[in-house]
């Protein structure tokens, strides 16, 4: 039987590099359990273990419709550094998916009544990609979809040779960087002033993701827009730590983030201290 929270062997196959400090990693299982295949819906999280190096938790951030898992890593500790290390054949350790996933896109009626923002700050443009990728799966042909991203200066933007195919399924996307920069034509400035620059389409829902200090500034735009606090989501992915809901290190007041989340409505964290 199927135990999800067993690690479960998987090898790379494939490694792109990203940006100086991140690449994207795909893996397969390499020992397949009758009857059992890894799925995942965008807004879950997996754990990724190294023998001596511990494991940590990821958000796939690839086409949850694949035969593959894909995660885009940041070397920031001894894993994430042993991690950047490893080539394609490698084996790691994986186990989940965990969370409520998904992006709660099932309980709104995209192909009559709803249109999506999403909204992503640097590394937080992770767990919004897979939701992209599968957005056939959700939303009607009508929905409009725009994203509103910003990273510190133009190399460190994730997925940046994707930009133009998502254009041309009629996704908006527009973009800027915190600081000026050589050859560098767009927006200035943090993500909150993409709002001053690009009107938002009415009748939205927004999914946010990204440094917590981008929380604030952002929820009073949607706010000021007239947003209600039901169609807000963000992320709390940053949190997790054992996936089940055991170590308590992810508790936002009367909530496991590894379970209830990582997905929440504002209307479910506004009165909890702390929570953002």
């Amino acid at each position: 039987m199927f135990n999800p929270y067993e690690h479960h062997q998987a090898k790379i196959i494939f490694i792109s590099r990203q940006t100086d400090n991140i690449k994207l990693f795909r893996f397969e299982f390499t020992r397949p359990i009758p009857g059992w295949k890894f799925s995942y819906k965008p807004g879950q999280f997996v754990e990724l273990s190294l023998p001596n190096f511990g494991e940590s938790p990821f958000a796939p951030c690839g086409d949850a419709r694949k035969n593959y898992l894909e995660l885009c890593v940041r070397k920031t500790g001894k894993l994430t550094a042993q991690l950047h290390q490893m080539r394609i054949g490698d084996k790691v350790g994986l186990r989940g998916a965990y969370g409520n996933g998904v992006w709660p896109l099932a309980k709104y009626d995209f192909k009559t009544q709803k249109n999506l923002l999403i909204v992503a700050g640097g590394l937080g443009f992770v767990p919004l990609r897979s939701l992209i990728l599968d957005k056939n799966n959700w939303l009607g042909q009508e929905t409009k979809v725009q994203i509103f991203y910003g990273a510190r200066q133009p190399n460190e933007m994730l997925f940046r040779h994707e930009y133009e195919q998502w254009k041309k399924q009629n996704i908006q996307v527009e973009l800027t960087v915190d600081r000026e920069c050589s050859g560098w034509k767009g927006n200035v400035g943090l993500v909150p002033t993409l709002f001053d620059k690009h009107e938002v389409w009415q009748n939205s829902i927004a999914f946010i993701c990204g440094p917590p200090v981008m929380y604030r500034p952002i929820l009073d735009k949607l706010k000021k827009l007239g947003f209600v606090d039901e169609d807000i989501y963000l992320s709390l992915e940053r949190r997790m730590h054992c996936g089940f809901g055991v170590c308590q290190h992810c508790a936002v007041g009367s909530y496991y983030t590894c379970k209830d989340g990582p997905i929440f409505s504002w209307a479910q964290l506004k009165d909890i201290p702390g929570a953002i």
